[in-house]
């Protein structure tokens, strides 16, 4: 009985937690999109650089929640420069150029990622009191940075809908989202909304890989996985919808789990699956809210 009722619970945290991690990096790319139209093929890579910077600035000695703060702030930096000099002069063309295009500046972040940390595995070491497990009921132990990435993962949205929802630059940002000619007739930058919308992005990835590395390991292809995994959520979501995407991170999330638990070798073709019922039969996403192109 206690052994059902541990697996059960290990299900349900798990599945919050990976879909959270899915949500992170899935409504980043959404932002990025549904403002500048840019479908951004590298952002698992910016992901993968937020773990190795994690990595590097605690094996260095700085707090694990202080690395929170600063590696995604450097991802950010780096994507504002990668989208200032690469990204921004094809801007406003068919979307077929910046899939071409930041498909290959993926591998070219993926090349220095190799160039400068090597190819084996990395592990971010934890603070001592995280590598505890918390008592949750009787029988029931789970591991706390799980709960705390948790938290932090909950933190986050809760700043970022505060910011999108109560702030004028937020609120901003959703008009120009949806009415982008509105808004420039209003006299706003929308050149500036652009590049806010792709840094925040940028810094969704670096959180979402600072918290993901003690969960998953850091290793080159990390970003790929969690590339492709944040398509299938955002397609299964519908393209552009932020309520679509939290809705669909931790449906695949809990189907994710449930079939690594179950049928381990076949999980993925379950999530697959999963997607293409839906696109069969909710073509806009779960929700209906998606947009074509």
């Amino acid at each position: 009985m206690h052994t059902a009722i541990s697996s059960g619970v290990d299900i349900v945290l798990n599945s919050l937690v990976l879909g959270g991690v899915f949500l992170i990096v899935a409504i980043g790319l959404n932002i990025i999109y549904g403002l500048s139209r840019v479908m951004n093929m590298a952002h698992g890579s910016l992901y993968a650089l937020g773990a190795y910077l994690g990595y590097t600035l605690v094996h260095s000695g700085v707090n694990f929640f202080l690395t929170l703060f600063i590696a995604p702030i450097i991802v950010a930096a780096a994507g504002l420069i990668l989208e200032r000099i690469i990204i921004a002069p094809v801007r406003g063309r068919p979307i077929v150029y910046t899939l071409i295009l930041t498909y290959g500046l993926m591998f070219f972040l993926d090349g220095i990622i190799k160039y400068l940390w090597g190819t084996e595995t990395r592990f971010i070491k934890l603070p001592e009191f995280l590598n505890q497990t918390v008592t949750l009921t009787t029988g029931v132990n789970y591991p706390l940075f799980r709960l705390a990435a948790l938290l932090v993962i909950v933190a986050v949205m809760i700043g970022l809908m505060l910011f999108i929802g109560k702030t004028k630059f937020g609120i901003t940002m959703r008009a120009a989202s949806n009415i982008p000619e509105m808004v420039s007739a209003l006299g706003i930058n929308m050149k500036f909304v652009q590049i806010a919308a792709f840094v925040l992005g940028c810094i969704l990835a670096g959180i979402a890989g600072v918290v993901a590395g003690p969960l998953f390991t850091v290793y080159p292809v990390m970003g790929h996985e969690m590339l492709i995994s944040s398509f299938v959520v955002i397609v299964v979501g519908g393209l552009g919808s932020l309520r679509g995407a939290a809705v669909a991170a931790f449906l695949i999330g809990t189907v994710q789990t449930l079939a690594e638990f179950f049928i381990t070798d076949f999980a993925m073709v379950i999530v697959y699956m999963l997607m293409a019922v839906i696109l069969a039969f909710m073509p806009r996403g779960i929700l209906g809210e998606g947009k074509f192109e």
